[in-house]
């Protein structure tokens, strides 16, 4: 009986040190602590989110998250992110193992989300009226992914986001004939027109960057039967964007939220129009409303 009851106390021990429990039981996801995480999603905070994506990232639809996340892609599950002014930006699952991660594991981000509002200042594409090197070289990225946009995001979202690679058409300018895309390390950046619409307008079939247009990226799971019109309003994209007061600088036209796609037809980058027209197109000086994606 003694022999019994301390072979049963080692085996008690070996769980509890974690001889079993560090390849059988998983931690649990974190969980969104009120007032102190500055995102949350489906009740999970940027640590937890990340874990859920880099099972998803492994396992694939094999994971544990799998179905609930599908579910909440489905759904429409907004999340909310805060940034440093205090304001809340909120945001939506667009797609799950969408985007190729930039680490060179040749492995999916296992979740993608987008904002669904716009950051609280316009921005310009470029200084200048050009969309030469495109979304590559443009000032808005750096911004996004280095400077002023990139510093109102909270540290749990900068320590938690994966890097992710974005097809665009970085040519000499947008509409340069032959013109392909390439890609960009991207940790936060715009959704191009080709990952909100199912096809191209066909009216763009004879523009010189109409090519590389169609490289870039693919529809967003999300966006799946809810966005179907390449070249007029769509009520899903309709009202995402920032308002501003009737004051505000002209060329300050926040009702409309760049895409990081170079206009086919010219020297500008498209953007979304406040019906939800995702075919418009704009100078890259001029300041409209910014809608960032992102990737866990």
């Amino acid at each position: 009986m003694v022999r019994r009851l301390l072979a049963t106390l080692a085996i008690m021990s070996a769980v509890c040190g974690g001889f079993l429990t560090g390849s059988a039981i998983a931690a649990e996801p974190a969980k969104c602590n009120t007032g102190v995480d500055k995102v949350c999603y489906a009740g999970y905070n940027a640590a937890g989110l990340k874990q859920i994506a880099d099972d998803l990232s492994e396992k694939g639809k094999g994971s544990t998250y799998y179905a609930a996340m599908e579910k909440n892609l489905t759904d429409g599950v907004k999340g909310t992110l805060t940034l440093s002014d205090g304001s809340n930006l909120p945001f939506r699952l667009i797609g799950i193992l969408h985007d190729d991660k930039a680490d060179g594991s040749g492995r999916k981000a296992g979740l993608t989300f987008m904002a669904w509002n716009a950051l609280p200042k316009a921005y310009a594409m470029n200084n200048s009226h050009t969309n030469n090197g495109g979304w590559r070289d443009s000032l808005l990225r750096n911004q996004m992914n280095n400077g002023e946009i990139w510093n109102q995001f909270p540290t749990d979202f900068q320590n938690n986001v994966t890097t992710v690679l974005k097809q665009t058409n970085n040519m000499a300018y947008g509409s340069t004939v032959g013109s392909s895309a390439s890609a960009t390390a991207d940790k936060v950046w715009l959704v191009s027109y080709r990952e909100l619409v199912p096809t191209l307008y066909d009216g763009w079939k004879t523009s010189g960057g109409f090519q590389a247009l169609n490289q870039e990226g693919s529809q967003y799971e999300y966006f799946h039967g809810k966005v179907t019109n390449n070249w007029s309003g769509n009520s899903i994209l309709s009202g995402i964007y920032k308002t501003v007061s009737r004051s505000a600088p002209l060329g300050a036209r926040s009702n409309y939220w760049w895409e990081r796609s170079p206009g086919p037809n010219g020297s500008g980058f498209l953007l979304v129009y406040s019906n939800g027209d995702p075919s418009g197109d704009s100078i890259a000086g001029d300041r409209y409303s910014v809608v960032p994606a992102f990737s866990f």
